[in-house]
């Protein structure tokens, strides 16, 4: 699936749908003619003041520089984007904003051990039978990136040719996993969220810019939906597969996705 800058544009917000969710049972909104609304509306220039999209046409511009620049505002660059009580010592202190599960250690498979079988590597299961993973598993830092993403969105530009995502991402492939991380909302259903990214890390994402490749996944949530949980670590129980994201220009973005049954706070 396509994904547009839009998209990535919510790393700045983070947030729910301008104006409030529609609570489950309320009455949809009317128009000052008397027209029913059906639809919640997002952040929309259509739906703001002139002083507010220009406001916002500058911010946009704030997140290019900063994407390009691949720079990070930093905890004391936060103020104006969350709550000043998140920022508080006490808070942090009790929820330090962190980056989802910290990249692990090289892990050296045994002697005569599959590649390709989940089983091999130091993953364990929870209690419903998902592989506990993190984002160190999914790092493509030794692996030729680009590359691989692009062959992933075009394939058949790529025939004969032997690229291969690293064998512990592979043998993930149509696995059910669990995979910590913060929500992106994509799209909103009334007050529910049935399709988000999910990120590694909040202040390179809502605060600094685009997320990598490989420090992102594209999850779609069963039917219904799941609540938004804003600003703390969330665990998705899915099943993963490699499938690659592009933008509207037709740039690989992202090579992870997940199949979500279920999304809660950690």
């Amino acid at each position: 699936m396509a994904l547009s800058f839009a998209a990535l544009q919510l790393c700045t917000g983070c947030g729910e749908p301008e104006g409030g969710t529609v609570a489950q049972g309320a009455a949809p909104a009317s128009s000052d003619a008397g027209e029913v609304s059906e639809e919640v509306k997002g952040r929309s220039f259509l739906d703001i003041s002139e002083g507010e999209a220009e406001a916002m046409s500058t911010a946009e511009a704030s997140v290019r520089a900063r994407a390009a620049a691949r720079t990070i505002t930093g905890v004391e660059g936060l103020a104006g984007s969350v709550d000043p009580a998140m920022l508080t010592p006490e808070a942090l202190a009790e929820n330090p904003l962190r980056m989802g599960t910290v990249k692990s250690e090289p892990f050296e498979l045994a002697e005569g051990a599959d590649p390709l079988d989940p089983a091999s590597y130091d993953w364990a299961k929870d209690a419903e039978g998902h592989w506990v993973i993190g984002y160190g598993d999914l790092s493509l830092a030794e692996a030729d990136k680009d590359l691989l993403l692009d062959a992933l969105v075009y394939p058949e530009e790529y025939e004969g040719e032997d690229l291969h995502f690293p064998d512990r991402i592979r043998a993930l492939d149509g696995q059910q996993v669990a995979l910590t991380g913060y929500m992106i909302p994509l799209r909103w259903d009334q007050n529910k969220v049935p399709h988000f990214m999910l990120v590694r890390d909040l202040l390179q994402c809502c605060f600094g810019g685009a997320p990598e490749p490989d420090e992102w996944v594209d999850v779609d949530m069963a039917p219904g939906g799941t609540t938004y949980w804003a600003y703390v670590p969330v665990v998705v129980r899915g099943t993963f597969k490699l499938a690659g994201q592009s933008d509207e220009a037709g740039y690989a973005t992202g090579a992870f996705a997940i199949k979500a049954t279920d999304a809660h706070e950690e």
